[in-house]
Order: structure tokens, then sequence, then C-alpha cells
């Protein structure tokens, strides 16, 4: 079957998905990678170096094929973009080196934040999406705080969790010492109990600045009556997100409101906060607020983290040089490396001062804030004005 449009490839992961989850249950097997729906949550910039005169359409497959061309992938001989007979929606089909096809459903209908849906291996889907993210400035993941994590569970049943902490991403401080309680977390729990031992670890006397949620497992039913027909699936905080169950409806509905909850916020960073300048008849007008990330563990040694922060280098895509204002007070002029835009921070032991300029890309903030949940401090939060927050519900 040669899927053209949305409504079809629905169909076709609708069929596989509900077939494998059936047969699997009546076999009592665990299910193998393949039988999962895997959708990623991709931001994308299709306007920049295309003629204006293009067809959105025509951007988009433009960018994809150029994207693809310039990746080098371990698994991969080639790749080449379709188009079908429904506007926004491409088909990229790979041919790997073991010889078989591996598919990928890009859902363009809004231009700037895509959806792409397939049922192959995640190793090698994971190893393609990453290799396309990197190799351009003008693609990106989406990147899901843990406020926004824990908020999507309200939808249905919060059935499972997992944990990743890693402070030795940035290392500003002596690690091996007693005063460090935690350098590193990672659990998984699968069960109906998982918020409980979430607030467990989260107590003052436990694990508060360490328990960062990374990934919820969520079932959910698109209509209750229907019990029968659900999604169960599992969202993690770099926006891929891995279904089973018997209903591709119900995994595209729990999607779709994750995603316009996340770039709800993205515009609203772009729309309100970010600077920008006019000349008016009473003089110069400066509009927006810096936005401030306000950390509750005192950074230790102030050149080690903005070294590992603004050098180009994944998590952060930041490159920067930094110019000492006092002691422990710097500012940073960096380059976003998604986007290419100039943002400038100002950086002391406690909180972190970004000045985002307008045309700038929200995900920026986004992906600053995720990372440093999961790299440095689980409790950090981020405000503007007069203790506005972001990510706040």
């Amino acid at each position: 079957m040669e899927i053209q449009n949305r409504k079809q490839m629905a169909e076709y992961l609708n069929d596989r998905m509900t077939k494998s989850y059936t047969e699997l249950l009546e076999a009592k097997k665990l299910e193998v990678d393949t039988s999962l729906v895997k959708t990623y949550l991709v931001e994308a910039h299709v306007t920049d170096s295309v003629k204006e005169e293009d067809s959105p359409q025509h951007k988009i497959r433009k960018l994809l094929q150029e994207v693809i061309e310039a990746c080098h992938f371990t698994s991969v001989i080639e790749g080449r973009v379709w188009e079908t007979e429904e506007e926004g929606f491409f088909l990229i089909r790979f041919q790997t080196k073991s010889e078989k096809e591996l598919n990928l459903f890009v859902d363009c209908s809004d231009i700037r934040f895509w959806l792409i849906h397939s049922m192959d291996s995640s190793n090698m889907l994971d190893e393609i999406l990453s290799k396309m993210i990197s190799n351009t400035q003008r693609l990106d993941r989406a990147w899901i705080p843990v406020q926004l994590l824990e908020e999507i569970t309200k939808y249905g049943s919060f059935r499972g969790l997992g944990l990743s902490y890693d402070r030795r991403e940035i290392p500003d401080i002596d690690l091996e010492s007693e005063d460090t309680k935690v350098a590193f977390m990672k659990m998984q729990l699968w069960g109906t109990n998982a918020k409980k031992v979430l607030d467990i670890l989260r107590a003052q006397d436990a694990f508060p600045n360490e328990t960062t949620l990374s990934k919820v497992k969520i079932k959910f039913w698109l209509d209750r009556q229907h019990s029968d027909k659900f999604t169960l699936d599992d969202i993690k905080y770099n926006g891929k997100i891995t279904a089973r169950g018997t209903s591709f409806e119900s995994h595209i509905t729990l999607t779709t409101n994750l995603y316009r909850k996340y770039s709800a916020e993205i515009e609203n960073i772009e729309d309100n906060y970010s600077l920008k300048h006019s000349t008016t008849d009473k003089g110069y007008k400066i509009e927006g607020l810096p936005i401030n990330l306000q950390f509750l563990t005192r950074i230790g040694n102030i050149e080690e983290f903005i070294e590992h922060v603004f050098n180009c280098s994944h998590p952060f895509k930041l490159w920067g040089v930094p110019v000492k204002l006092s002691e422990y007070y710097y500012r940073v002029k960096a380059v976003d490396l998604h986007v290419g835009n100039l943002v400038d921070f100002e950086i002391n032991r406690d909180f972190i001062r970004v000045y985002l300029p307008y045309g700038a890309c929200g995900n920026t903030i986004a992906r600053l804030y995720t990372n440093f949940q999961h790299y440095y401090d689980a409790k950090m939060e981020i405000s503007v004005g007069d203790d506005e927050r972001i990510f706040r519900y």
C-alpha cells in the first residue's frame, strides 16, 4: 500500500499497532521495538535560505532533502523525500545497509511544529533524527520541561515514569565530595504508584534537586465509554513519544494536546518577551523583558560552568565568549546554533538572565530550561517581569 495522505497513514499505523498489541497480549509476550509507533516532535524553520516565491510545499521538501543529503548515517545508504497527494504531508524512505526499507511519515500541517511518525527500529530512527537535527540550524527537537510532562499526565491515567539527572555534564564542583548528595540518578518505574514514588523522592529530606522527570507513561482513552480503544504512551522530555495499544487516534490526540501546549509557550515567549526596539515621535522605544533562570543550587565554579554551557556541544547548542564584570558576574554574547541568532546572557552564581532578541527562536529558552533541569537543578525556576512564570500550570 502506497500511503498518500494522513488518513491512510492513520489507518495503516492503527492497523499495525492494534494487531501487534492484540497478538502480543494473547501470546503473553513482550512487544518488540518494531511493533511500536514512534512519534517525534520536531521544530522547523523552513523560510530561511529558500526563495520567497517558493510554495510552502516546495520549501519543506527542499529542506528535508538538503538535510538528508548533508548527513552521514552509519546504517543508511541513501534517503529520498517523496511528496504525497496531500499538502504538508511527506514520506521519507531510507535504504539501509541491511537492504531493509525504513519509512518516516512527516506531517507538516503546521509548517513550524512537525510530527514525524514511524514503526521502524528505535535505534535506527534515533540515529537518523539526531543526525538530521544536528546537521542543520533549521531543525531542533521540542524540549519539554518537567512541568509540562506532569501537566500532560492529567489527560489520562499516570502509569509510569523515568528519572534522569546527570550533574557530570556540568562538573563545576567536586563530584567526589561528601557534600555532593547525588551526581547521577537514573530510574524507570511502571505502575499506578508512580506519582507516590515521585513525591517521596522530591521530599525535602530526600533528593528534591536531583529528581528530574524525564519520561512519563500515560494511558489515554479518546472516549472512556469505549475502554478497549486506548493508547499507552511513553513521552520523553526530548520530544520522542512511543505508543502501544489499540487506537492510533487516541495517540495522535494526546500528542496533539501536548504539542499545542508546547507551541503556545514558545510563541508566548517570542511574542511577549523577546526584545524589540522602534522609534516614535517621543524617541526610542524598547519592548520585551529579560527571562530569568533562577537556580536553587548555587553555581560552584562559575568559569567551569560557563565553559561547559557555551562550548557549542549538545545539549545546549550555544557558543559564546564570557566577559568578566566582577568576581561572580559575567556577560556572554552567544550564538544559538539552532537558528544562528545572537543571544545575550548575564550570569552570576544564582541566576542566568537571558535577553532574547526579536526574531530569535523561543525554543532556545525551552532547550536551556529543560536541560538545566536534567543536568544541574531539578527545582530551578523560570520567570519574567514580576515573577510571571513560563511553563507554569
